[in-house]
């Protein structure tokens, strides 16, 4: 038995696919603690706790387990790409003009200049309590890896429920875990061409694990001087991204850290983003459209 379902979650297309016994009960609770975590972690409602959180900079705030995961994963991942994903750009991005949602953005927009990122180093986390404290002025922005770590938190959570096998599509941010459906021998995963979505970039077999992918071609915003702009930026400048690259598909154990590396790949460029897939796999399209794979997803290619 199976259900699967696709609504709008976190900004996206949410793409649920559940297998075994009460398929279609577990769709509906994935609706409902999926919108617990985008109440938790928007950055575009003032009671959130994630807004809450950025408000109370300086000073710590007890949070659910959800966001302490979240926190604490996104530092994670700033360690183990050496500050190559940074989760501390929300000012940076409200700066450029992205402070509403992506849907809301219907006019162009003037931003307000340049705005360099938080200190990740100086998050102080203390696990026994779910308290963190961020350093003043500091924002965090979930962008990189919430929906990620959101399709990771479902499939574990309906596994322990019950289902026989989950998969959650967030926007492009995919995980998937125990059995595929209709006694398949593993999960199939299709990415769209960057440039073509009519077409394949590539199709994969995969046991179990995670798909995440970003791309600048698409989420972006006009400025009142006529400059488009996007959402993927400069870790270190603040400013949007402007290399080689046009999108970046990896694949990887979790979802939280697939995404953060598509992120990673982004701010180092063509040559040093293969090398910052050392820990997992991927295919990065650059603006001419040619493709830069990992040996192993060489033969996935369409």
């Amino acid at each position: 038995m199976q259900a699967e379902a696709t609504f709008d979650a976190m900004g996206s297309v949410a793409h649920v696919l559940v297998v075994g016994p009460d398929a279609s009960a577990h769709i509906d609770w994935v609706r409902t603690r999926l919108a617990q975590l985008e109440a938790r972690w928007t950055r575009f409602s003032p009671t959130s706790e994630l807004s809450e959180l950025n408000e109370a900079a300086g000073r710590p705030v007890v949070v659910s387990a959800d966001t302490y995961r979240l926190i604490d994963h996104a530092t994670t991942a700033w360690e183990r790409t050496n500050g190559r994903y940074n989760p501390t750009l929300l000012h940076a991005l409200t700066a450029l003009g992205y402070d509403r949602t992506f849907a809301d953005i219907d006019h162009p927009v003037s931003p307000m200049g340049t705005t360099s990122a938080g200190s990740v180093a100086a998050i102080d986390l203390s696990p026994g309590l779910n308290a963190v404290t961020l350093p003043a002025g500091t924002g965090i922005d979930p962008g990189g890896i919430g929906k990620g770590l959101a399709a990771d938190i479902l499939t574990e959570e309906l596994l322990a429920r019950s289902a026989s096998g989950a998969m959650v599509n967030l926007g492009g941010d995919i995980r998937t875990a125990g059995a595929p459906p209709n006694g398949a021998a593993g999960w199939t995963i299709s990415v769209t061409d960057p440039f073509d979505p009519d077409s394949e970039l590539l199709r994969i077999e995969i046991p179990g694990g995670a798909v995440a992918t970003s791309s600048r071609l698409h989420r972006q915003w006009v400025t009142a001087d006529g400059d488009r702009l996007h959402h993927i930026l400069d870790p270190v400048t603040g400013q949007p991204i402007d290399n080689d690259i046009a999108a970046v598909t990896v694949v990887a154990g979790e979802a939280w850290w697939a995404e953060a590396l598509t992120k990673a790949v982004f701010a180092s460029g063509v040559e040093d983003g293969l090398d910052q897939l050392r820990s997992a796999s991927g295919v990065i399209v650059d603006v001419n459209g040619t493709r830069h794979a990992t040996p192993d997803l060489e033969v996935a290619l369409r």
